[in-house]
């Protein structure tokens, strides 16, 4: 696999796009259909330093809570920038609802990343 740069990675990623559930999670840490955060959530820097973790490891290819088939696939994608693939990985840590990270089109012409809860997807 190529070692890419970290501004490589974000090149690759496009745009980064939070949902409104990530949004107010990391703002208020309440998950989407709660009316109140979850007594096991992490304090507002933790959440904000999960997203950046979450987002950094998935753009560097890094397995986190992916499935070891759809960590093969993301391999195969990761290789081959620009080829239309998808990436999609996995976080479900720290008491947290599970998360996806999802880029679309990576390294292509219409790249973006998305963050989102799995009950947003």
């Amino acid at each position: 696999m190529t070692t890419l740069s970290p501004v490589e990675r974000i090149h690759h990623g496009g745009r980064l796009i939070v949902t409104s559930g990530i949004r107010d999670w990391v703002s208020t840490g309440v998950e989407p259909y709660d009316s109140e955060p979850n007594p096991n959530t992490l304090s507002h820097d933790f959440r904000q330093h999960t997203l950046a973790v979450l987002v950094s490891e998935h753009l560097a290819g890094s397995q986190l809570d992916t499935s070891d088939e759809d960590h093969i696939l993301n391999q195969e994608v990761y290789k081959n920038p620009g080829c239309g693939g998808r990436l999609l990985s996995v976080w479900h840590r720290n008491g947290t609802s599970k998360i996806y990270c999802i880029t679309e089109d990576w390294g292509g012409p219409h790249k973006y990343t998305t963050v989102l809860f799995a009950v947003e997807y």
